[in-house]
């Protein structure tokens, strides 16, 4: 690529934070040393990013991204609903690092080679809320009422609540779906919407995603397996217990067990729709808590194919 002018956009929060993100952007940002670097201060709220990266568009070739899924989402979510084609670079340097944005994890930036690169298009699962719009998930959009974080070198499961007020307070996860709770698929037919029930009553957690490659010929997976295979495009599970716990032990694993898991896909232009959970259950985006969620609320999942271009190796 002719790159002229990069954009740069660090999350210096991300992972275990500190001089290691400096370092890793700094050796980045040398790489580029015949082009325009532009890097604007950026706020710690998930707004600014947003603002950065949609002002960074009109004028930038690529966005260098530092940091972890959720900032990489949000980078991308921005330029998704500015319309932008320019592609990200992502160097992960977050606490899972496990979504199809990052070309590169900050521990194997050495093995970073530019013309080895190329661009790609990735898809993502649009989320709304009360039929407005919150964000785009490339790893996976998941409802529970707890989130990973990086707390003293260690990735545990904290209060997402607290979470959003600045807090990491471990905690275990509790079941988010009520007797109430419905998860349900409209599937658009040549003269109507056809509605497919997923699930009634009570659950652990649910997840949505789209469906890689990783899961091909992998029966484990369940159905999510079998529906890759046939290329479609994203999928959700829906547990019986919660399973963002890195908490757990062994026996109590082994107490929780049969773990049950419910998965269904859907295509472009299905709607997945996400009725009545308990009070307090986050929607959590790419590793990012966004909004808590109160009984009433609704929340409807959309596939959007070549949502963002990014550079891969």
């Amino acid at each position: 690529m002719n790159i002229k002018n990069l954009g740069v956009i660090v999350n210096l929060a991300a992972g275990s934070g500190g001089h290691a993100i400096e370092d890793v952007t700094r050796r980045a940002i040398e790489m580029f040393c015949d082009c325009c670097i532009i890097r604007p201060h950026l706020g710690r709220r998930r707004e600014a990013t947003m603002t950065v990266a949609a002002e960074l568009s009109s004028f930038v070739d690529v966005i260098l991204v530092v940091g972890g899924d959720g900032t990489m989402s949000d980078v991308a979510y921005s330029l998704f609903k500015e319309g932008a084609d320019i592609p990200i670079l992502g160097i992960g340097a977050g606490s899972t690092n496990a979504g199809p944005l990052i070309t590169i994890k900050a521990m194997e930036f050495d093995k970073l080679d530019l013309h080895a690169l190329t661009v790609q298009k990735v898809g993502g699962i649009l989320t709304t809320l009360n039929n407005e719009q919150v964000g785009l998930g490339f790893n996976d959009v998941v409802l529970g009422d707890t989130v990973l974080t990086t707390l003293k070198g260690r990735v545990v499961q904290v209060n997402a609540v607290e979470f959003m007020k600045g807090k990491k307070i471990p905690a275990s996860p509790f079941r988010v779906g009520t007797t109430d709770s419905e998860v349900y698929i409209e599937r658009s037919a040549v003269e109507e919407v056809e509605v497919t029930l997923v699930h009634k009553g009570v659950f652990g957690q649910m997840f949505a995603a789209p469906l890689e490659k990783r899961y091909l010929g992998k029966g484990l997976a369940g159905g999510t397996s079998l529906a890759a295979a046939l290329g479609l495009p994203a999928g959700i599970a829906i547990t019986s217990e919660p399973l963002i716990n890195y908490s757990i032990g062994h026996e109590e694993l082994l107490d929780m067990e049969p773990i049950v898991t419910k998965t269904a896909s859907f295509r472009e232009h299905d709607e997945v729709v996400v009725r009545c959970l308990r009070e307090g259950t986050c929607l959590n985006i790419d590793g990012t808590p966004l909004v808590i969620l109160g009984t009433g609320d609704e929340v409807r999942l959309f596939y959007i194919p070549a949502a963002v271009r990014i550079l891969k190796l």
